[in-house]
């Protein structure tokens, strides 16, 4: 049996402070949203100072302020796969390129949609590739670390374009991320791995042109309850102290569990996830290789710590005799 309770796949930690809004909110629902949710006018810009309530929680480290086009949409999947589907049927099939290792769903989502996906090294020289568009995410899906600094410098700079997944973003210490360049396209931001709400698929979708198969988001088709529970959590939650506070968690997790197995586990910079670097899986022995094999991805592994969230909020919950 594998000694590691940690997950292969990302499934975020639904946290005791958004446990409680949710709890909150469901038992004091605002009962005019659902009265007047049948009248257009009544909710058509209802999620417009949640955008802006947003855009202002990340002036300092994103600047969002560029992307005219903002759409409500069901997590950062949604917009995923709209903006797959813009880019086959309006720009003739792009080039869709991802860095080797990324989050699944980027070559997942494209191929369903009939696009042509390049899989890209880091160390490779993105000048010599024929112009496309990259789907990112950073706070990277490969191991929950920051890309190498130039990373996007150096994709912007060889003439590609870039979607910016920031699914992480909120699980990090502070971390600025520039999104001013024009040629990126896009960034989604997700409610799901920083505040565990992935089932209810909260995702805010910022584009620089507009995407017409999401315009009835805007309009129609939103998660009003998420809307209004993504609200609560920005108003309520001390954003830093919050990130700081599973980080240290994070840190107390992966010592033990580094203590206990003998492997050599570093905290990433989310604090959802553990990873063994290129450098130290060089040097495991075969019984540490076999440990780890469930959690490979290309020459490092990545654990999703959410069962060891879990088990110390259970022992916290424990009174003493």
């Amino acid at each position: 049996m594998n000694p590691l309770k940690a997950f292969t796949t990302v499934y975020s930690y639904p946290t005791p402070e958004v446990l409680s809004i949710v709890k909150q909110l469901v038992e004091n629902y605002p009962s005019h949203l659902i009265e007047e949710g049948w009248i257009r006018s009544s909710l058509i810009d209802y999620q417009s100072k949640i955008f802006d309530e947003l855009v202002a929680l990340h002036r300092d480290v994103l600047g969002l302020n560029s992307f005219r086009y903002r759409y409500p949409t069901y997590g950062s999947d949604h917009a995923i796969c709209e903006y797959l589907v813009h880019l086959r049927l309006k720009e003739d099939k792009s080039l869709v390129y991802l860095l080797e290792n990324d989050y699944e769903g980027f070559e997942e989502r494209a191929k369903q949609r009939d696009l042509s996906v390049c899989k890209v090294r880091l160390g490779d020289d993105f000048g010599n590739l024929m112009p496309g568009v990259w789907f990112i995410s950073n706070p990277s899906a490969r191991d929950g670390n920051v890309l190498p600094e130039g990373t996007i410098e150096r994709i912007l700079e060889a003439g590609h374009r870039i979607v910016y997944d920031l699914a992480y973003l909120g699980t990090t210490d502070e971390r600025e991320f520039d999104l001013s360049h024009e040629n990126i396209d896009a960034a989604f931001i997700s409610f799901s791995k920083p505040y565990g709400l992935f089932s209810h698929r909260i995702g805010f979708s910022f584009f620089r042109r507009p995407v017409p198969s999401l315009e009835a988001n805007a309009l129609w088709f939103k998660n009003i309850f998420g809307l209004t529970l993504a609200g609560r959590i920005i108003g309520e939650i001390a954003y830093t102290a919050y990130a700081a506070r599973y980080k240290e968690l994070q840190r107390m997790i992966v010592k033990d569990l580094a203590a206990e197995t003998r492997l050599p586990l570093k905290v990433s910079d989310a604090f959802l996830l553990a990873h063994v670097t290129e450098e130290e899986a060089l040097g495991l022995n075969e019984s540490q290789r076999a440990v780890l094999q469930p959690f490979a991805r290309g020459s490092r592994y990545r654990l999703c710590l959410t069962p060891y969230f879990f088990e110390r909020a259970q022992r916290e919950l424990v009174l003493p005799a």
